[in-house]
């Protein structure tokens, strides 16, 4: 259960940030300015594995990112004024995704995360920028973590699917009505999120120094499917989620993963480190045991890619 390392380079690059790969092997999704300040659209980047992964069976990722050096920008070319008070936007997602796109999918960036409108996905959202004037989204705070879907739909950052005089809408105040007008909504995108719900506020901030993230599945047959996420060996969020039947997987198994990340104004450097995966036989012993073994296949394998020289 040795984990299998996914070299950043061998990542497909996609998005109007212009990510790429900097000194040191690190891919850097979005840098702390704006790379086309005349433009309307938001800079937004992604990085996806160019074939697919089975996610139907128990699997874990390994990653660790780092967001630095914050901004506001001027406004004119995109660049630093000051350094917004130790906080960049708007944050890093990672995607199990199956789309039409495949490994050149890319979404709106700002508030969107790089991920707005990408279609048959799940995020899991690393937030660092509060959107909440007026509060459409329904952010908790500028420092939080949770998990997006809204199965084969384009999936979306908002976090509420409201009652707006008598028609639903992704927005969580009932007095703001949706900026994603004709976009419909049944049920709330975000399965699950820190600081809300009775779920815990991340015990650190997310956007200072680096840090690692374990997204763990337990796979389809062993009862209630499970996603759990470790940040720096710490459980944060676990939410129920069947990926099998929430998407529309490749041979009813396989999506492509990846990282997508969105900035304007309020910038800052959004860089993945490392990355892996770990496929894990479903265990004879039982569900409870599946985040434990995986804990060890993903702490052995993140030891072996710190080792090498």
């Amino acid at each position: 259960m040795l984990a299998d390392v996914i070299p950043l380079t061998s990542l497909n690059l996609v998005g109007t940030s212009l990510p790429q790969i900097i000194s040191g092997g690190t891919l850097r999704l979005t840098p702390n300015y704006d790379t086309d300040p005349s433009s309307a659209v938001s800079p937004a980047g992604a990085a996806w594995t160019k074939t697919e992964y089975n996610v139907a069976a128990p699997f874990a990722v390994n990653f660790q990112f780092q967001m630095s050096d914050p901004c506001i920008g001027d406004g004119l070319n995109g660049h630093c004024i000051s350094d917004a008070n130790g906080h960049g936007g708007d944050g890093i997602a990672f995607l199990i995704q199956n789309s039409s796109a495949g490994d050149a999918a890319i979404g709106e960036g700002a508030g969107g995360m790089g991920f707005l409108g990408i279609t048959d996905s799940v995020a899991v959202m690393l937030d660092t920028y509060q959107n909440n004037g007026p509060n459409r989204y329904g952010d908790p705070s500028d420092n939080y973590i949770s998990v997006n879907t809204r199965g084969t739909a384009a999936n979306v950052p908002h976090h509420f699917c409201t009652n707006v005089n008598g028609t639903l809408e992704l927005t969580a105040d009932p007095s703001v009505p949706t900026d994603l007008p004709g976009v419909p909504c049944t049920v709330n995108p975000t399965l699950g999120m820190t600081g809300y719900g009775g779920v815990n506020p991340l015990p650190v901030d997310i956007d200072s120094g680096v840090h690692d993230i374990e997204i763990i599945y337990s796979g389809s047959g062993l009862g209630e499917q499970m996603l759990y996420i470790y940040l720096d060996s710490n459980l944060v969020l676990e939410v129920p989620l069947d990926l099998a039947s929430t998407l529309d997987l490749q041979g009813g198994d396989d999506a492509f993963l990846g990282f997508t990340a969105g900035t304007r104004n309020s910038y800052q450097n959004q860089d993945i480190l490392s990355f892996s995966e770990t496929s894990v036989p479903e265990p004879i012993w039982g569900q409870l045991w599946v985040p434990l073994a995986m804990l060890l296949a993903v702490a052995l394998g993140r030891k072996w890619q710190r080792a090498r020289p």
